[in-house]
């Protein structure tokens, strides 16, 4: 798959490159006739003035002309960037860290607390027509400064607009919506458990072909490592010698989009001994639909839906002993089925978000998602709702309320939901 793509956009570049290298023809005679012309002008030495100013002359252009060089490159180079600072309530709050049941164990229970969620710096390097240059760091939540994206875009230069691109790099997943919306854009805090779940940290490294035909059809197809920059056993690396590969088909009318994405490839459990590598196959559908109400302002309602077959966490807990100080191995239970690690996933989200005005906006969500079709009470749902104001273009403020819903087992053979709702109060600057 990764030599077809090189071999299409070298193609694609190579047909290009005759259209734009081709200088505009020199007319020999008028060139001839102009000489001419200015030989008189060229007869006149004399003309009162020292030939030390011509050299200062000469040394000012030079000076000038490098200056402009400078100020070119400069003027291709932006910074943008937004900071989320949050102050977030839960019902789960406790004045302790210490886990129930687990004396052993400690955890930052306690979740009322100001903290910042991101704090992001992106710079592009925009090198009309041809390529792009983009790098975004980050130094949110996670207290340490990581690089999100790093890569570059090479464009086929024929079209006015960057319609047919070539990525290479570590750059978001090309699945669905959601995972590309930035973050900065978004109308709730935080994605849904779903997209979460399977694409955790939104980014893998690659190669994809981006292009844009008629202005209506969009098509996508990447070849990536597969477990994502989110991995906990491989963030930078692949463990497998196969890449996964993904594609997305997106058709845009207007005031309805609508697309489907499909991917495959494998997943490795580590263990010692024998690893075991299960399939990770996804599929997506989505569509969203715009609208404008009298006096309010544009609205829009959309959703997804994916389904497939990917490593579970609860299984891979429940078939695996993990390793521990004294005993530090990875191993199968007596009888466990590598088979049952992975297990078929299903799960979506409808979203409806109204402007009100100039400076306000509301939203509202609701997403569900299930690890295991075949087992009960291992469902996560949840309703979001938003209120934003833009105090400024660039500046907003959020409020926020989740309400999750999860199955517990409470000891006696039920089951009860967890009170675990949340508020979140944020504020938003971007540059």
């Amino acid at each position: 798959m990764l030599p077809l793509l090189l071999a299409v956009w070298m193609l694609l570049a190579t047909a290009a490159t005759p259209a734009l290298a081709q200088d505009a023809p020199v007319d020999a005679d008028s060139t001839a006739a102009g000489e001419v012309e200015d030989a008189d002008l060229v007869d006149e030495a004399d003309d009162g003035l020292d030939p030390a100013d011509d050299v200062d002359v000469v040394g000012m252009n030079e000076q000038l002309q490098v200056l402009q060089g400078e100020v070119d490159r400069l003027k291709k180079v932006k910074f943008t960037g937004y900071l989320q600072a949050r102050y977030e309530v839960a019902e789960a709050d406790a004045d302790t860290v210490r886990v129930a049941g687990s004396p052993s164990t400690f955890t930052p229970a306690n979740l009322e607390r100001f903290y910042l969620r991101r704090a992001r710096f992106k710079l592009t390097y925009d090198h009309a027509p041809w390529s792009q240059l983009v790098m975004t760091i980050d130094a949110g939540a996670e207290r340490q400064v990581r690089m999100l994206d790093g890569y570059l875009a090479l464009t086929e230069p024929r079209t006015p607009e960057p319609r047919h691109q070539l990525w290479i790099g570590q750059f978001n997943v090309p699945f669905g919506y959601e995972i590309e919306r930035s973050s900065s854009l978004r109308e709730l805090p935080e994605r849904s458990r779903m997209e979460n779940v399977l694409f955790p940290g939104e980014r893998d490294r690659g190669i994809k072909a981006q292009s844009l035909w008629a202005s209506r059809f969009e098509t996508v197809v990447a070849v990536i490592n597969g477990g994502g920059i989110g991995s906990v056993e491989f963030p930078t690396t692949d463990p497998t010698r196969g890449k996964d590969v993904l594609g997305r088909v997106r058709a845009l009318f207007g005031t309805i989009d609508v697309g489907v994405s499909a991917y495959g490839g494998k997943a490795l459990v580590p263990l010692t001994g024998p690893d075991v590598a299960l399939d990770r196959t996804r599929f997506g559908a989505e569509a969203q639909g715009y609208y404008a109400l009298p006096k309010f302002g544009g609205g829009s309602l959309r959703g997804e839906y994916w389904a497939g077959h990917s490593v579970n966490a609860d299984s891979v807990n429940a078939n695996v002993v993990r390793a521990t100080a004294a005993n530090p191995v990875l191993l199968l239970r007596p009888g466990a089925n590598p088979n049952s690690l992975a297990t078929d996933f299903a799960g979506y989200y409808v979203m409806w978000v109204q402007n009100v005005g100039e400076k306000f906006q509301v939203a509202a969500r609701y997403d569900r998602y299930d690890p295991n079709v075949d087992v009960a009470h291992d469902q996560y749902a949840r309703w979001n709702a938003a209120a934003h104001w833009f105090y400024q273009g660039l500046t907003r403020f959020t409020v926020a309320y989740e309400v999750p819903h999860t199955d517990r087992a409470d000891g006696s053979g039920g089951y009860v939901d967890p009170s675990d709702n949340l508020w979140t109060f944020q504020f938003q600057q971007s540059f």
